[in-house]
């Protein structure tokens, strides 16, 4: 019986056991960023909001991750203990499962607070633990995986919540929280220290100073990773509350939701093949480019072909996570839990934030006039490729 203990914790610590709890992690932590778009419409409906009001709860999660990530990431880059990445989707399963449970906005707005500060708390860790914990030459294969294990959880939080709610009711979706109590355990099995004491003994600079230097090099990366997850998050937010209504029910809107999440997941697949043979800076433009047409094609489509190409899209411009978090990452080797967060944490909070002022454009001009708009946004990209950082990166 010790033996099979002894061989069993052998082989949770082994490196590619640990990318995996990790990309496990992700995606319990980021199945709960599927429940808001999933049950935002009905929260719209049930609180009586607006749709600039509707993307106030993104504005909430937004700031929690611009004000706590860049912060937990500097502190993860000097501990050894998992805490952070085990302690982070508990409370953001809690926020997210109690969203559509709440009687007033002040409420919801509270639950979405701890759901984005929950996020904020894993994700620097998870995303830097990676480059801890990987074979240095497997590198941008373990980000891969770890970011489709995170769009794979979005994908199917839908469906998740949408079973819970079919078969149990709104009350029951607290029991979605378990899983990652046990998740948590492993982990702390598998990794009760992240790394080395040799590294995590080493002199640095105070956290200002290494926040500032390290945006200075990253924020072309940044630039890029901002706009891009500011059109995932519109997109998946605000295509869902277009289909309910012209009349779509909460199935529909899961499915929709599910297939832009899917598509972002399965398009890291080939993107990673491709920046290996091509190169991480071209494979990025060469997808923003593509991702423009198809998604400007959207715009001016119908029915399920226009679903399609906001699909197809979504997921060629949100390809492009893990060649520019292993750009960051291999700019700032010993930073790796701050450099994730900016070109990740601080680029998803940027434009978590940015969601409601698009709502308020919606309001005035219409949700088709925004999606022309929401198009375009890649191509403001573009500059960034020009910058003396990208220079610096040899493919």
């Amino acid at each position: 019986m010790q033996e099979k203990t002894m061989n069993f914790l052998e082989r949770l610590r082994l490196p590619r056991t640990k990318v995996a709890l990790l990309s496990l992690a992700h995606g319990v932590n980021d199945m709960y960023a599927g429940f808001l778009p999933t049950f935002i419409p009905f929260i719209r409906d049930k609180l009586g909001l607006s749709y600039a009001m509707a993307g106030s709860f993104s504005v909430i999660v937004g700031i929690f991750h611009i004000i706590c990530q860049p912060t937990i990431g500097y502190l993860c880059d000097r501990i050894r203990r998992p805490y952070p990445m085990m302690i982070g989707p508990i409370l953001c399963g809690l926020g997210a499962v109690m969203l559509p449970n709440v009687g007033s906005y002040a409420a919801a707005l509270f639950f979405a607070g701890l759901w984005g500060f929950g996020s904020a708390l894993y994700h620097p860790q998870g995303g830097g633990g990676i480059g801890y914990v990987s074979d240095p030459e497997k590198l941008g294969h373990s980000l891969t995986w770890y970011n489709i294990s995170g769009m794979l959880g979005s994908a199917l939080g839908p469906f998740v919540a949408v079973t819970v709610v079919t078969a149990l009711g709104y009350r029951w979706l607290p029991v979605t929280v378990f899983p990652t109590l046990i998740l948590a355990a492993l982990i702390y099995l598998s990794m009760p220290f992240l790394r080395s004491a040799a590294v995590s003994d080493e002199k640095r600079e105070g956290f200002f100073k290494t926040a500032w230097s390290l945006f200075a090099l990253l924020y072309p990366l940044w630039g890029i990773a901002m706009i891009r997850d500011l059109l995932f998050q519109c997109i998946r937010f605000f295509l869902p509350i277009k289909i309910a209504a012209q009349g779509g029910e909460l199935g529909s809107v899961g499915a929709v939701v599910f297939c832009l999440t899917l598509a972002c997941s399965l398009g890291m697949i080939p993107m990673e093949k491709i920046a290996a043979r091509c190169g991480g800076k071209r494979a990025t433009l060469g997808s923003l480019l593509a991702g423009t047409g198809i998604l400007l094609t959207a715009v001016f489509s119908t029915g399920y072909l226009s679903i399609a190409l906001y699909t197809l899209g979504l997921g060629c411009v949100y390809s492009t996570v893990s060649p520019t978090t292993a750009m960051a990452q291999k700019l700032a080797p010993n930073e790796r839990s701050v450099a994730s967060t900016i070109v990740l944490g601080l680029a998803w909070g940027v434009s978590n934030i940015l969601v409601s002022p698009f709502g308020k454009f919606a309001d005035i001009f219409g949700i088709d006039a925004a999606f022309f708009l929401l198009a375009l946004l890649p191509m403001l990209a573009t500059p960034l490729f020009l910058t003396r950082p990208f220079k610096m990166l040899k493919d």
